[in-house]
């Protein structure tokens, strides 16, 4: 009865008094917890898992990583195809239908550059493009500099970097001139489109009535030589001068040029130790006094045309002139009986005055990599022989550029009037006066004996320093 009244107060909610027997030694409990065993093997499998999910989601993001990375490579292949390269060059001497070839070669050989050439006129050229260059304004990617102008620009010039041009294959390539005329604290600025230089233009069938073959290679047999060319008529009036050289230098263009030669073949050193040097000593003085001398008896005067004009017409028997002005020449008369030499020397040495221009990158340029590339491709042995090959057989030019390499000398008999200019490149030297135009005029003004040499050397002295200095102002040129 207890017992049923205990279970009845259960049920209904009632406390319940619960009757555990004291004596348990007979019952036996199961319990649900894992051994340590097994214990032991589910953390080994939770860490496998672990590492599982670990290694799957890294190969997950590094999947991801490559297919962006792949795609992102895609994207800028197509963006660079889209977005071309534009270079302009400038150019002097040639007009444009000179370089579609090799602008076409190099086009496709890299197809998102394309280039423009223009041809700018020479006239005023130096200052033209020094004020370009100082403005950094409308510049195009490629320039052609005169190989004296380097002071004069170089601050405002791309060099050309190691990958494309290093001084060792530089000096191996092109004549010492180039080195000496166009490179700075070795850095390279500027690389020869051409070599040229001051020749000896003379006339053949005026050489043939005067007796003689050609002029001679000796320097003082060539100026004892001299009167026998000058022509006079019945009044003693001079219808035919001999040679270009005389003491009033406005129909005369390289008047300075020559007074320069007969200086360097004197032994004149231009400059020394960042001096101007040409006044010092005897040796200017002799050159000057050997050109005023020679101006005494040659014939030649103010009262005749420009030097080549009066060259290209009979009026004169020689000129000094460099390869570009042949050209001229033989627009004038194509039916010239013309020689062209090297200028006579004096005995035992032979020194001659380069005059070339080279191309460079200026330093606004926004693809100054590329233009030197588009150089460097100019500058190969079978561009260069294109070119000449389009100028001569196309354009039907008289003479081609003059290649500035080493290593096509021998090349040069396949082209009219070049040997000569190739016999004179290994031994042209120049000097860097800076502005080119304004130094000629103060030659010429020594020529003119309007200004002493000391007096001319002072002066170009002044330009030197204030073109280093910065401070320069180039003068207008009319």
């Amino acid at each position: 009865m207890d017992n049923q009244q205990n279970i009845e107060q259960n049920n209904n909610g009632g406390t319940v008094n619960s009757s555990i027997p004291q004596n348990t030694g007979n019952i036996q409990f199961q319990s649900n917890l894992p051994t340590e065993e097994e214990v032991a093997k589910l953390k080994h499998r939770r860490k496998r898992l672990i590492w599982i999910l670990i290694i799957v989601s890294l190969i997950i993001i590094i999947v991801g990583i490559l297919y962006i990375y792949i795609i992102d490579i895609g994207r800028t292949s197509n963006t660079q195809s889209n977005n071309k390269i534009s270079l302009t060059m400038w150019g002097i001497s040639q007009p444009a239908m000179s370089y579609t070839n090799l602008i076409s070669q190099f086009e496709k050989q890299n197809p998102n550059v394309s280039i423009n050439y223009v041809q700018i006129p020479d006239q005023y050229y130096e200052s033209f493009l020094v004020n370009k260059l100082k403005s950094g304004v409308s510049l195009p990617d490629i320039v052609s500099i005169g190989n004296t102008y380097l002071p004069l620009v170089k601050n405002y010039l791309y060099p050309a970097p190691p990958s494309i041009y290093n001084m060792n294959n530089f000096k191996n390539e092109f004549y010492k001139t180039a080195t000496e005329d166009l490179t700075s604290n070795n850095q390279i600025y500027a690389a020869p489109n051409s070599y040229d230089g001051l020749a000896l233009l003379y006339n053949k069938t005026e050489f043939a009535k005067a007796g003689l073959s050609a002029p001679s290679s000796n320097f003082n047999t060539f100026v004892s030589e001299i009167p026998k060319l000058v022509v006079k008529n019945s009044a003693g009036q001079v219808t035919q001068a001999a040679i270009d050289i005389g003491q009033n230098t406005s129909n005369i263009y390289n008047a300075s040029n020559i007074l320069t030669l007969f200086m360097l073949m004197s032994g004149t050193h231009m400059t020394s130790s960042n001096q101007v040097t040409f006044a010092n000593g005897v040796n200017g003085a002799n050159a000057l006094n050997e050109y005023l001398q020679i101006s005494k008896v040659d014939g030649w005067s103010s009262q005749f045309p420009s030097a080549i004009s009066a060259f290209a017409n009979g009026a004169v028997a020689m000129v000094y002139a460099p390869a570009w002005q042949i050209t001229n020449i033989l627009t004038i008369n194509k039916s010239l009986n013309l020689g062209v030499m090297e200028p006579p020397q004096l005995p035992g040495q032979t020194i001659n005055l380069s005059l070339y221009f080279a191309r460079a990158v200026p330093r606004e340029s926004l693809h100054p990599v590329t233009a030197w590339k588009f150089i460097r491709f100019l500058e190969q042995k079978q561009s260069l022989i294109s070119l000449a090959n389009t100028e001569t057989k196309v354009e039907n030019e008289p003479i081609a550029n003059i290649f500035p390499r080493m290593d096509m000398a021998s090349l040069a008999t396949g082209y009219n009037y070049m040997p000569a200019f190739i016999k004179m490149a290994p031994t042209s030297k120049s000097w860097l006066m800076g502005d080119y135009a304004n130094v000629s005029n103060i030659l010429d003004n020594v020529i003119a004996q309007n200004i002493t040499l000391k007096q001319a050397q002072s002066e170009v002295l002044k330009i030197l320093i204030d073109i280093y200095n910065g401070t320069y102002k180039m003068p207008p040129q009319e």
